[in-house]
């Protein structure tokens, strides 16, 4: 402990004065401190609180009373302590100073001891029995360091721990302990003043300490604030992890994790020394009067306690008034303290042998969420003996259920930029990172804070405002565009890749110009109207000389001029014709038809393939080399970014080319501002080369760019967190899941594919390098809307046809009934007899029956 810190705890031992009347039995005790010490009235305060416990009656008499004196010493120099040592001395020569009280037994070592012949009861554990003092004198009210030291050793050896980090202010001596328990030590020096958890030097250690990936420590300390520094620095860097145990040797463990505003997670091991209803209820007011620890307190009730218990034991009856001031001198309370009984203070029983402490014990518990009590460390005659419960079982780290494990509130730092981070229009985070660590966090069972950070310049390099919060520990995570580069590697870890990308161009999207009757390009206007009239002349030839073509006069199949315009067609259209001329002369012209027939089509197929490979041939910027070989667009990066990095280091072709054009034109090449670039694209004055994600989002917002990829500058993205950071794993686990679920997937598409603002473009706005490009349905939309057109126009024609043939049947008809009416009667017809009816037939057959 510290000087300064343990004076307060027992620099002022003060006497109990027993304000009676008459004779007494008395102690004198000394008090060692600093002058500045105001707690001389603590024990007083303590001891009469015990009086009156004991005496509860104000009539009735104690005559056992306990006179403190204060010495005060002062160390500021050599003088100032000469002067202190020597008035000291002054006291203890008297020989009616039964015992000294004090914290420190390094102050007064010297050749001429001030301690003469009185007992020295240490009240803490920071005294050292050098060779220079008589080992006799020494009373240790806390256990002896190698005692406790083998206690903790063997604890750790049952808990199976071979590897443990030791953590200490200035007492490394358990380290020789676990040494020969074969586990293996790293001593971590803590520094020697904390004042809070976010002391720097703290902060470094365990900083330096979660990097070494150790999963097991030892926090050893009897200062209750040092230890609550310390775990609460350990809990907001993420120490307290389940797959992380921890031992504190702090005496008093129920205090340290029964803190009112505190919740430990992980897994803690602790030791309990003191038994808090051994401690006087009415002396609680005295710990909050000072603001004490319970620690603190149980030490001046047991070194109260014990002076009483001997001044008893000599006395034997304080009720009773002595014929004389009895008062016990120095050789007398040793004799008396050695035949006194074992007495049960706070902090157990007080039995010395060889003058340590004997025949007590210390509880192990463990906390997990709940405290409970796994163990028990008996100390007998200088051997201790560790003793695990057999319902313990001990549980390797990280083996817990996820579901049970549970990581503290995360501070994860970010950089805007789209759509990796964003802030909506309410000041909001939103992105693909932020549902992503949404994601994550629901299975790995934390919550957490995003804080933005920048990016800064130091000596012209830039700093990644990221990377720099987790190595000063003012993060736990880092997300956003982050990607892997070896350099960070060395500083930070990573997770696993949450997305992979080559560099790509950002360029001003060429201009659509749709010509559906490219089919007709491979010939000129004019030729076409004369293959048109060369059908014609063709069909009218066929069908003048079919006139003298004597075959046909008794032949179904005669070429007049519809047949000889079809045949003309069917023979341009490579078809088939049922007609075949007989003559020579038609033959002749039909033989030349056919030849040039031939040279025509095979004109238009050779002339239509160059004609639309010609289309194809796009002369914009596609590649690296196509803005390399210019010089009348420009082109450049981000200033500060991994690809001006890339292109300033490259040695090859026409990378270091192009950095040289940029360089020469710095300013208006390497930019910052986006929206700026995004402006000079769509000017169609530069070419953005960025990642392929960034410049794929820039596109879809933007309708009139595209981001061509490119075959470099491949890179992955992650999420960061300090080094050995132990809740990597739980994260990285959780990627994994995500990725096989297929919400990985998910959420990148909702963020690069379905959040284009180019409604009426369902085109994607990232291609990729082609060496050929298919024909579209553009290039050939014409050839269907002729078809179209002629299907169309067959039907009217049909129609036009049906409509004709009904009114020129019904004229027919009309014209056939107006014949018939006007033809002239046979004179037979004017002879023939009538027609006989059935009514005529009756009267006929009535007449005949008459007869």
């Amino acid at each position: 402990m510290g000087r300064h810190s343990t004076a307060l705890l027992a620099a002022g031992l003060v006497a109990l004065v027993n304000v009676t009347a008459g004779f007494q039995f008395m102690i004198n005790a000394s008090v060692m401190g600093y002058p500045a010490s105001t707690d001389v009235e603590l024990y007083r305060e303590i001891a009469d609180i015990l009086l009156r416990e004991e005496n509860p009656r104000p009539n009735k008499h104690n005559y056992c009373a306990i006179h403190f004196g204060k010495v005060t010493f002062d160390t500021t120099n050599g003088s100032t302590m000469y002067r202190s040592l020597t008035a000291a001395r002054r006291n203890f020569q008297n020989h009616y100073v039964a015992v000294a009280i004090g914290p420190y037994i390094d102050v007064f070592t010297s050749t001429n001891y001030v301690i003469l012949n009185q007992r020295h009861m240490l009240t803490s554990s920071a005294g050292q029995k050098t060779d220079l003092l008589d080992p006799e004198m020494i009373l240790s009210i806390l256990p002896e360091r190698h005692n406790l030291s083998e206690a903790v050793s063997k604890i750790v050896e049952k808990l199976g721990w071979k590897y443990v980090a030791l953590l200490s202010q200035d007492d490394f001596s358990t380290v020789l302990n676990l040494g020969t328990h074969n586990i293996q030590v790293s001593p971590i020096r803590l520094p020697s003043r904390i004042d809070s958890d976010e002391d720097v030097d703290l902060v470094r250690n365990l900083m330096e300490l979660r990097a070494s990936q150790k999963k097991r420590f030892i926090l050893h300390s009897t200062k209750r604030d040092t230890v609550m520094h310390v775990m609460r620095a350990a809990k907001r860097l993420h120490l307290l992890h389940h797959t992380i145990q921890w031992l504190v040797d702090y005496p008093d463990f129920e205090d340290i994790v029964n803190e009112d505003d505190e919740s430990w997670p992980g897994s803690i091991f602790g030791l309990q020394l003191l038994r808090a209803d051994k401690i006087p209820t009415n002396i609680s007011h005295v710990a909050d009067q000072r603001n004490m620890t319970r620690l603190e307190v149980a030490l001046a009730v047991d070194v109260v306690g014990l002076l009483r218990h001997v001044l008893y034991t000599r006395a034997r009856n304080c009720s009773q008034e002595p014929v004389r001031n009895d008062v016990m001198a120095a050789g007398e309370f040793s004799d008396t303290l050695a035949r006194a009984s074992p007495y049960q203070g706070a902090l157990g029983q007080y039995m010395w042998y060889i003058n340590d402490r004997s025949n007590y014990s210390i509880d192990v518990l463990h906390y997990e969420q709940t405290l409970k009590k796994v163990g028990q460390c008996t100390f007998i005659n200088e051997t201790s003996t560790v003793n695990l419960f057999d319902n313990f079982t001990m549980t390797e780290p990280g083996s817990k259920s996820k579901t049970h494990a549970r990581v503290e509130k995360l501070r994860v730092v970010a950089r805007l930029l789209e759509p990796f981070v964003m802030k909506n229009s309410s000041g909001d985070f939103e992105g693909f990172n932020v549902d992503l660590l949404y994601l994550i966090a629901q299975k790995v069972n934390f919550t957490y804070e995003i804080i933005e950070v920048t990016d800064t310049v130091s000596d012209g390099e830039m700093i990644n405002g990221m990377v720099q919060e987790l190595l000063t520990g003012n993060a736990s995570m880092a997300v956003g565009a982050l990607e892997v580069t070896a350099k960070m590697e060395e500083d930070i870890s990573f997770s696993y890749t949450i997305l992979s990308t080559k560099a790509s161009i950002l360029v001003k999207k060429g201009e659509s110009t749709r010509n559906f009757f490219q089919f007709l390009g491979p010939f000129s206007i004019g030729l076409w109207f004369m293959i048109l009239g060369f059908i014609m002349v063709a069909g009218t030839a066929l069908y003048t000389m079919s006139r003298f073509d004597y075959t046909q006069e008794n032949s179904e199949q005669r070429f007049d001029l519809k047949e000889s315009l079809w045949y003309s067609i069917n023979v341009l259209l490579q078809g088939t014709t049922e007609y075949s001329p007989q003559t020579t002369s038609m033959r002749t012209i039909i033989a030349f038809f056919w030849f040039c027939v031939l040279i025509i089509d095979a004109a238009y197929t050779a002339n239509l393939a160059a004609y639309l490979t010609l289309q194809q041939i796009d002369d914009r910027v596609r590649t690296v080399y196509d803005l390399a070989g210019q010089t009348e667009m420009l082109y450049g990066v981000e200033n500060n970014s991994n690809l001006m990095t890339f292109f300033k280091d490259a040695t090859v072709d026409p990378y270091e080319r192009m950095w040289a054009f940029m360089k020469l034109k710095e300013e208006q090449t390497m930019l910052s501002n986006t929206t700026k670039i995004i402006e000079l694209v769509k000017d169609g004055k530069y070419a953005f080369i960025a990642d392929r994600v960034v410049n794929d989002y820039h596109a879809l917002q933007h309708c009139g760019l595209e981001s061509i990829e490119q075959n470099f500058g491949q890179k992955d993205f992650s999420l960061g967190f300090p080094r050995g950071a132990p809740y990597k794993d739980d994260v990285n686990r959780a990627l994994l899941s995500l990725k096989e679920e297929g919400k990985l997937d998910t959420l990148t598409k909702k963020w690069w594919k379905s959040r284009t603002n180019c409604t009426g473009d369902s085109k994607t706005r990232s291609i990729k390098d082609k060496t050929t490009k298919e024909l579209e349905l553009t290039n050939m939309f014409g050839v269907f809307i002729v078809l179209g057109s002629f299907v169309v126009l067959s039907v009217i024609v049909e129609i036009i046809e049906r409509i004709t043939i009904c009114v020129e049947g019904k004229k027919k008809q009309k014209k056939e009934k107006e014949e018939v009416k006007e033809k002239p009667k046979p004179l037979s017809e004017g002879f023939q007899p009538p027609a006989i009816t059935e009514g005529s037939e009756k009267k006929e057959k009535s007449l005949f029956a008459d007869y």
